[in-house]
């Protein structure tokens, strides 16, 4: 059986036993599976339609794998989220075969655009303004305070300073005093009871066909928190949609948990993220993933300049 941790996993590779576990726990036979190739986690990922005309999503990777820790967390916080937001409902996680597996609801849609004018836009927006109703207080009791399971974000400025890259931009290297200072500001701020996804990005949501409503998928990160968390950490992929910071963040007004945040702590959110993609571009990994994690430090680069006004 083909393992490989940088690829995904084809339905018609897994053994049969994983193949009939799955179909037992959904109650009806497979009969179309359709590997899903996007995103940048190895492992499986199908969308699979039974005999009873339902769909479902199933997801996995073996247990040996870097990543397993990350789905048994998934299937902890995914058990967790509230019924009244939108999110795919956890039929079942377990272990078959040495492999960790997860069974989603499936949604039949489509990743959104956040690019500006995109008539997605609304309705993700529309999600993120739930959530601090729908997820307060934290429902996942094993959720850690967002500061704390974060705090390497906020040591990334320093790290770069301590080592500095031949290629770090001009404007980093004439603010770096500056960038080590802020990037740790935002913690005390976060504080609070909201279950939080901390992953909010484009491929991380679906848009519904049939209703037009904007899933939250992959929750992967079981941490606790102050709603601006979420909404703040969405504007740098609004920018390498095609906003600017300005245009980014009004969008943003419509956000209640947004308006509310501390000014300073969202400027350091900003210098904080910027960090954590300058040094993980350079870590060795796949060039498309590298190459995605240039375009956030870019972003995160363009919105930390944006609200610091640093030249």
């Amino acid at each position: 059986m083909r393992t490989d941790p940088e690829s995904r996993l084809p339905w018609q590779d897994l053994p049969p036993g994983i193949r009939g576990e799955i179909a037992g726990r959904c109650g009806a036979q497979v009969l179309r599976a359709v590997s899903q190739e996007s995103g940048f986690t190895s492992g499986l990922a199908a969308r699979l339609l039974l005999a009873d005309g339902r769909r479902v999503f199933v997801k996995g990777v073996p247990v040996e794998h870097p990543l397993a820790g990350m789905y048994e967390e998934e299937a902890a916080v995914g058990a967790a989220v509230p019924t009244g937001f939108s999110s795919p409902a956890l039929l079942w996680s377990g272990r078959s075969e040495g492999w960790n597996l997860l069974l989603f609801d499936d949604v039949d849609g489509r990743h959104p655009s956040l690019a500006p004018g995109s008539a997605d836009l609304p309705a993700v927006l529309d999600t993120v303004a739930l959530m601090e109703k729908a997820l307060s207080p934290c429902a996942y009791a094993g959720a850690r305070p967002v500061a704390e399971a974060l705090a390497r974000v906020s040591s990334c400025w320093r790290m770069l300073a301590a080592d500095r890259p031949r290629d770090l931009s001009p404007w980093c290297v004439a603010h770096l005093a500056d960038l080590v200072e802020w990037e740790t500001r935002w913690m005390p701020a976060a504080e609070g009871d909201t279950l939080l996804h901390a992953d909010l990005r484009p491929d991380n949501m679906v848009r519904e066909h049939a209703s037009g409503t904007v899933f939250v998928v992959d929750w992967a990160f079981g941490y606790r928190g102050a709603a601006w968390f979420d909404a703040a950490w969405l504007v740098q992929y609004l920018i390498m949609d095609g906003h600017t910071p300005a245009s980014a963040e009004a969008a943003l007004v419509r956000v209640p948990a947004w308006k509310s945040a501390d000014v300073d702590a969202v400027t350091a959110l900003a210098v904080s993220v910027a960090g954590h993609w300058e040094l993980a571009r350079r870590r060795p990994s796949r060039p498309a993933l590298r190459a995605y994690q240039a375009g956030e430090a870019a972003a995160a680069l363009e919105w930390t300049a944006y609200r610091t006004g640093w030249r």
